[in-house]
């Protein structure tokens, strides 16, 4: 009895061992492979016994009592195992997630809420102009200001900047993949002068909606709609902003999304992305939106007839990862980033995308080709960050061989950690449209029939020139990079900001900026922000 009791016993300390050891979250070992470990050591158990006892200690009975203790031992081997795998299809990893036991389908949900205090404050120079001067906010020539507007000193309130739902992950194996990100939308009304940019209204939209194929060795393409891959700082997602908004030099060149297919290759140092697309900002349209060559409600922009979209990046130092966002933590390994992008389309747009006055551009989409370019350096110091970019955009075969239109633009940031959780920042942009044509703000040089001089229209190709310069802080609340509190102060100066909308149709309303007239006294932006990620 005593042999059996040994022989038990010896049974019950193997597969312990082995279970134990399948449980291990460092044992990255099969099931199948922690099997035939264990009945191995089973088999070398009963084999020493038997050389140390003989063969007569195995009666029936005994054989029956241990077949009956090996049986209860696996069973409750294999219900920890099957624990471990449904434990593993469900929980939280940046994002609730759910998956199948095989891992090929898996479904992870985040969000994002950013809730916002801003204002927007004129100098008194600026509503004089715009409430009682000829060439107020509406125009820049001879035409009165609107009979009967007035336009507020001071706009203020909170609002719900951007509440998300984000659904991606991947089905029949890990690389089928997936995205789409549901948004409550804002609007912003198109009004001139100075007016309140904030809408009274909102709906919800749609941001990303793609599939992807990874095809290894680096290379992956994707269908739907996401965002061209153009500005790194459109790119980076609006989560992990140094800033509480991108800069206005953005809003006034990002190409935002679209629809369309993109190829990207990734090694150790290059990234190569290359999309043939429905145009900047052409996103949630139809595939025939503009065939019939009419206005078609596409973002108040009409359509393209083509668009390519190209981005490299060349990375000497540090993980691509970290350049998802910009900033950098205390204790992050340095890096460097390098850019150069391009987006080049032809507006379809012949009627409702040009100025009434003198057949001037509207926005990308008007009749005419645009060549948007832009190159980026990101420096991450372990604590403390830098970034800048310079953009330019060319309108040209425009109609009536208008001239050509030149659109600049420069950003320069940076961030600088005084404690753990509590990062300072500042940001300088610069923007200026000009050419010796007619959208020259000094000049009221027109080519209409009449003759009249040009009626100086809020528009991003009758942009002037202006800088904007903004200071702030984020605070991680608890060293918990998904809660921040965030604040910052901007302002325009050497200039007005003049345009509602950028090339590409994002408004400046989304950073709590409104446009200013000429000769006015420039303006100031104030905004706090909680942020809580999920």
């Amino acid at each position: 009895m005593q042999t059996h009791h040994a022989l038990a016993t010896t049974i019950a300390a193997v597969l312990a061992a082995q279970t134990f050891a399948s449980l291990d979250p460092s044992n990255t070992s099969k099931p199948e492979t922690d099997s035939v470990a264990r009945i191995a050591a089973l088999e070398q158990a009963v084999s020493n016994l038997m050389k140390e006892k003989g063969e007569s200690w195995l009666t029936e009975q005994r054989a029956t009592e241990i077949r009956a203790v090996v049986q209860d031992l696996v069973n409750d081997a294999d219900t920890r195992a099957s624990l471990q795998s449904a434990q593993a299809t469900s929980g939280y990893e940046k994002g609730f997630f759910i998956a199948s036991p095989d891992g090929n389908f898996r479904l992870k949900l985040g969000g994002q809420l950013q809730i916002r205090w801003a204002g927007s404050f004129y100098s008194s120079r600026d509503t004089s102009i715009l409430n009682n001067s000829i060439g107020s906010g509406i125009t820049r020539g001879n035409t009165p200001a609107v009979p009967g507007t007035t336009y507020n000193k001071n706009d203020y309130g909170f609002e719900a900047r951007r509440v998300k739902l984000d659904f991606s992950g991947h089905a029949i194996d890990p690389s089928w993949q997936f995205r789409m990100v549901l948004v409550y939308s804002q609007t912003y009304s198109q009004i001139s002068g100075g007016a309140s940019a904030g809408g009274n209204n909102s709906s919800t939209g749609l941001e990303d909606a793609y599939i992807r194929k990874i095809l290894g060795d680096g290379f992956f393409v994707q269908v739907g709609q996401f965002k061209a891959p153009f500005l790194k700082e459109e790119l980076t997602s609006s989560k992990y902003q140094l800033a509480i908004e991108r800069s206005i030099v953005n809003t006034m060149f990002n190409t935002k999304f679209t629809q369309g297919v993109m190829a990207e290759w990734r090694s150790d140092d290059l990234l190569v992305q290359a999309s043939f697309n429905d145009g900047g900002n052409n996103a949630n349209t139809s595939s025939i939106s503009g065939s019939t060559n009419t206005e078609i409600n596409n973002n108040g922009l009409g359509f393209a007839e083509w668009a390519a979209t190209g981005r490299v990046a060349y990375k000497p130092f540090g993980e691509w990862k970290q350049f998802d966002d910009m900033t950098s933590f205390r204790g992050e390994e340095p890096g460097l980033m390098i850019g150069l992008a391009a987006n080049w389309q032809r507006g379809g747009q012949s009627t409702g995308g040009l100025s009434e006055v003198n057949s001037m551009p509207l926005n990308g989409n008007s009749d005419g080709a645009f060549l948007t370019w832009t190159a980026d350096v990101s420096y991450d110091l372990g604590g403390a960050n830098l970034y800048s970019a310079f953009v330019m955009n060319t309108a040209y075969s425009l109609p009536a061989g208008d001239p050509s239109i030149n659109s600049f633009g420069l950003v320069l940031q940076g961030g600088y950690f005084l404690t753990d959780n509590l990062e300072t920042f500042c940001r300088y942009e610069w923007m200026q449209t000009s050419n010796e044509g007619y959208n020259n703000i000094e000049s009221n040089r027109g080519n209409t029939a009449s003759g009249a001089g040009l009626i100086g229209r809020a528009d991003v190709f009758n942009a002037g020139r202006v800088n904007i310069a903004t200071v702030g802080a984020n605070y991680f609340i608890g060293g918990n990079k998904n809660v921040k509190l965030s604040t910052d102060l901007g302002w325009t100066f050497g200039g007005n900001l003049w345009f509602n909308t950028g090339i590409y149709g994002q408004n400046i309303g989304g950073a709590e900026y409104r446009i200013e007239p000429k000769g006015g006294g420039g303006e100031i932006v104030a905004r706090v922000q909680l942020q809580l990620l999920y």
